[in-house]
């Protein structure tokens, strides 16, 4: 879970990444069908221009024809020339214009010989005239057969006109709906890329705002820190000085009183004095010993974590008359110890909350320890935790107390993940990654996030 949480915003790249390609790549191919199209209709529109500038040139041949012979404007006969040229090149660019159309090569096929006729026509009565400017009568024959041509010529044309009209139509239809693609996929894209965007700026936002708990989190957490520091040494001082101290004082007063004893020869006196110190020895030792494990237990650093948490919580049981049980493997081999000390402090105030708040009167605690990763679960049966604590708990409220505050930047510094949840009582799990907590901490670290944290 931890590794997928870690990769999830390189997979969310990839995935913002895979997207912005694919629409890259619909949006060209939609875009070149769309030019493709607008090919093809552009390319119907030269065909249709051709068309009738073939038919006007053939029109405007035959008008300079008429007034050249019948009128005698011999301004005319250039034109008349000049469409002996032009409208063979005409008819040969529109044939290279629907070379793809098999229909529309029939339509020129059939328009060229019709057109040969008509121009030999127009030629030989073009040379006629000029050369024997009164063959009224063969001119009058020549326009006649010429205008029957030009009628085959125009029928021609207009079917051909015709047939492109149709491509037209159904070519603007495919055109205008690529057109719409476009547009949808233009659309979508934006739509994708502004989600894509909201989505993380979104995640940004939500990322800064809980740096900024965490930073208030971290900034209360110090300062309460500094409180409990200053209260532990003087549960400490008290301890020694009401404790130890008391048996210091004991022990000189019963010297002072023995050396007397021994002075004025009462040596039964002495001997009772030196058997007292002898107890009141046993005492401070003991006493010295338990403040000693409860900083911290030799245990942790001679064996392992699981004969001082079985120390731990034979001790808690005995002085709470809270049953726990504790389900822990056996010979469970050492870690790092970093994590053994995170462990153990957890383990030692969960325990603690548990006495103080929970009203609980057995719990269940349970280790699971892998190649990967070690857990710790630890169930009570009591009153639960109220929701506002559960709340500033996974918000990092800087309100949060010090003890579930520190171990949760405990756990977080090893790069593991600590939660608690209130489900017929109070319920906590930590889990920390092995492979990242040794490189994460120097055991010396750990030993003094301790110190920092304890109580």
């Amino acid at each position: 879970m931890l590794r997928l949480t870690k990769r999830m915003p390189w997979i969310e790249f990839a995935l913002a990444l895979s997207v912005l390609v694919a629409i890259a790549l619909i949006s060209d191919a939609i875009t070149s069908r769309l030019a493709r199209d607008q090919y093809w209709v552009e390319h119907t529109y030269q065909v249709e221009n051709g068309i009738i500038g073939l038919r006007g040139d053939i029109a405007s041949a035959a008008e300079a024809r008429q007034m050249y012979v019948f009128v005698g404007d011999t301004s005319a006969l250039a034109a008349c020339r000049r469409a002996l040229t032009t409208i063979p090149a005409e008819v040969a660019h529109l044939r290279s214009l629907i070379s793809d159309n098999p229909a529309q090569l029939a339509n020129s096929d059939d328009l060229s010989p019709v057109l040969d006729q008509w121009l030999a026509i127009l030629s030989r009565s073009i040379e006629s005239h000029r050369q024997d400017g009164t063959d009224t009568a063969q001119q009058i024959q020549w326009t006649q057969s010429g205008a029957a041509v030009e009628n085959q010529a125009a029928a021609i044309l207009d079917r051909m006109n015709g047939q492109e009209g149709h491509l037209m139509a159904l070519r603007r239809t495919i055109s205008a709906a690529s057109y719409r693609k476009v547009r949808i996929v233009v659309l979508v894209s934006f739509a994708i890329v502004l989600l894509l965007i909201s989505a993380n700026f979104y995640k940004l936002s939500n990322e800064l705002n809980e740096r900024r708990h965490a930073e208030q989190a971290v900034m209360h957490l110090s300062a309460k820190i500094l409180h409990v520091q200053d209260d532990e040494r003087r549960r400490v001082a008290r301890e020694l000085h009401d404790s130890i101290g008391q048996v210091f004082t004991a022990l000189k007063m019963n010297l002072e009183m023995a050396e007397r004893s021994a002075e004025q020869g009462q040596l039964n006196q002495c001997r009772d004095l030196l058997l007292e110190s002898h107890n009141e020895l046993e005492v401070g030792l003991s006493g010295a010993r338990t403040l000693s494990h409860l900083l911290h237990p030799p245990l942790l650093d001679e064996i392992g974590f699981e004969a001082a948490a079985r120390w731990l919580v034979d001790g808690f049981s005995q002085r709470s008359n809270i049953q726990v049980k504790l389900e822990i493997p056996e010979n469970m081999p050492r870690m790092s110890p970093d994590v053994e000390l995170a462990l153990f402090r957890i383990l030692q105030e969960g325990l603690t909350n548990v006495h103080k708040h929970s009203e609980s009167r057995s719990v269940e605690i349970e280790v699971i320890a892998n190649k990967d990763s070690v857990s710790l679960r630890m169930r009570d049966f009591g009153k639960g935790i109220p929701d506002d604590v559960i709340d500033g708990f996974r918000t990092s409220n800087p309100g949060l107390g010090v003890g579930l505050a520190g171990m949760r930047e405990r756990v977080r510094s090893l790069g593991g993940r600590l939660e608690l949840k209130s489900d017929g009582g109070a319920v906590l799990e930590a889990s920390v990654p092995l492979h990242l907590a040794e490189t994460r901490a120097a055991p010396g670290e750990a030993l003094s996030a301790s110190h920092r944290s304890a109580g």
